[in-house]
């Protein structure tokens, strides 16, 4: 049966109801609160879907708190040169730098030899335990996963012969990011820091769902950090050859040309279900199966490979017991706008979802590549999607990239928000990969599809 004003087909499923399908692996785990600092000014999950249903486009110059962008700045791409002048970045209004002392325990030494990155996290994870209603958090067995990418403050220190101190190790390291979440909230759990690359955040998540899986804790935050001090990383980026001239992510386009970086700072709180019920949560979403892979070898490390994102796909809805691929609605893809990774990526998402069709899209266009902290604004934007059942639309997509199957795997992507179509379960696919072959694949139920009441006001939903 066609769904509303698309041309996606497939059964018509019981409202509220789950799907009959095989045994699952993987128990469901719940979703209970979102935090986040993105480009455009967004500090909060609804500041984003405001954004993205208005289409909006947070692309801008390099700040001068930056790093003096028209000093590196040239087209020419000689080395130690950036190609752009353009990136995504967080609003000059949110003092990367500063820190609630009276939140938290550090001192003056430390907050300053502190990496703003866990300054950032600090505050966003702490509004993220506010989101999902979890005031007894400290002394309990929580997990924290944190994915980055990128050393811009170790950097910078390392160029000051003046810096020193019994300070340096906790302030620089990345390792800290998440050691010093869990003991500024005197958390118990695993605490470790994910560094695939551009799928770190998504496979930090896979991370604390098998640690919760095995009873390793009872609930976890997972939070993905992407901030730019410094050139040097575009600089290498630009030596790759990945980044596009213009600085915008132009995902499925015909006239993509490569990705722009941005600035993510993003925390979820996860619990096993039946724990989030029992506890009296919120429950924003339901994790049905998370799982990752390598590529393993390729024609080249960074080259990704349709075979392997194709199988880690099939093995999450294996795990996850779905068999019939046609309920899934939506795939929010990695899609950053490479010439090459984006029809590698939608070749997989074609040969899994084609036969029925599916919408695919990517948060990209609007907020830039926020690399290692990329997949969890894609997993909050699904998030959003569910609650609001409306399926974003996508910017700057002109034309349809030619070597990308649109046609003939019934893929679509949305120009205008769409209405959850009819045909389809409340689900949603989240796909991310990274530079050097580790891949990670999501899948989201709607609350409401385990017949819980979603958060959200009801007024913000769009109806069946």
């Amino acid at each position: 049966m066609p769904s509303r004003e698309n041309g996606l087909s497939g059964p018509v499923p019981n409202p509220g109801g789950q799907s009959d399908d095989a045994t699952t692996a993987f128990s469901p785990i719940a979703i209970c609160g979102m935090a986040l600092r993105l480009p455009g000014g967004l500090g909060s999950p609804q500041d984003l879907w405001d954004f993205l249903i208005a289409k909006g486009d947070a692309r801008s110059r390099v700040p001068e708190s930056r790093y003096n962008v028209s000093a590196f700045h040239s087209p020419s791409k000689r080395p130690g040169t950036v190609v752009t002048e353009y990136g995504y970045f967080l609003d000059e209004s949110i003092k990367l730098g500063a820190l609630d002392a009276s939140r938290f325990s550090l001192s003056r030494a430390e907050l300053e030899a502190a990496d703003p990155r866990q300054r950032q996290m600090l505050e966003v994870v702490r509004e993220c335990f506010d989101d999902a209603g979890e005031v007894n958090f400290r002394a309990r067995p929580i997990g924290c996963y944190m994915g980055c990418y990128g050393e811009d403050w170790l950097e910078l220190q390392n160029k000051d012969p003046q810096q020193n101190g019994m300070n340096r190790v906790d302030g620089y390291s990345d390792f800290m990011l998440s050691n010093r979440v869990s003991y500024e909230m005197d958390l118990r759990g695993p605490s470790m820091t994910i560094r695939t690359a551009c799928s770190s955040a998504l496979v930090g998540l896979n991370e604390a769902c098998l640690a919760l899986q095995r009873g390793d804790c009872d609930a976890a935050i997972v939070g993905g950090s992407s901030l730019i001090f410094a050139p040097a990383t575009t600089a290498f980026m630009t030596e790759k050859g990945v980044l596009s001239p213009d600085g915008s992510c132009k995902t499925f386009s015909a006239d993509a040309n490569g990705y722009a970086r941005g600035e993510a700072i993003t925390a979820v709180f996860v619990k096993p279900l039946a724990a989030a019920l029992r506890d009296g949560n919120p429950i924003r979403a339901v994790i049905r199966s998370v799982m990752s892979n390598s590529d393993g070898k390729t024609s080249g490390i960074s080259h990704p490979s349709t075979d392997s994102q194709e199988a880690l796909i099939r093995k999450a809805y294996q795990a996850a017991g779905i068999t019939n691929m046609a309920e899934t609605a939506f795939v929010e893809c990695h899609g950053t706008g490479t010439p090459t990774g984006d029809p590698v990526e939608v070749q997989a998402v074609a040969r899994v979802f084609g036969e029925a069709g599916v919408y695919i899209g990517s948060v990209k266009p609007n907020l830039g590549h926020s690399e290692g902290a990329s997949g969890l604004t894609s997993l909050i934007k699904g998030v959003l999607a569910l609650e609001h059942r409306i399926i974003p639309p996508n910017i700057k997509f002109t034309a349809p990239n030619p070597k990308i199957p649109f046609e003939a795997c019934k893929l679509t992507v949305p120009l205008e928000p769409i209405p959850w179509p009819e045909s389809r379960w409340e689900r949603v696919s989240i796909n991310s990969f990274g530079v050097g072959g580790s891949n990670a694949h999501l899948i989201l139920d709607s609350a409401r599809s385990f017949q819980i009441p979603s958060p959200t006001p009801d007024n913000f939903l769009a109806g069946p």
